[in-house]
């Protein structure tokens, strides 16, 4: 495995918890450490897991933010019907068996 793509993973394995502690750890540059974690990604090293924003399936009801009569408590008039904006997503070190 390459430098980078070992440095990254350390990084990880350490406890970066975010790509720009990973650069800082590293050294690398940030787009360096881009293209380490999508190809990491791809060789099954890190996982990325979307963690869940915006509305859920379930209505206002089953939101963490919604009132007892399972109105909207963020002020929304309705469940939104798609996400937009950032999405944070998780990476994590699959587990070693």
């Amino acid at each position: 495995m390459s430098a980078p793509l070992s440095s990254v993973l350390a990084a990880f394995g350490a406890g970066a918890l975010s790509l720009d502690e990973v650069a800082d750890r590293t050294g690398l540059d940030r787009d360096v450490v881009d293209a380490a974690v999508d190809h990491l990604r791809r060789m099954g090293r890190l996982r990325a897991t979307e963690l869940a924003v915006g509305c859920p399936s379930g209505g206002c009801g089953s939101c963490a933010s919604g009132r007892p009569e399972a109105t909207a408590g963020c002020g929304a008039a309705a469940p939104s019907a798609h996400r937009s904006g950032p999405v944070l997503v998780q990476l994590s070190l699959p587990r070693r068996r």
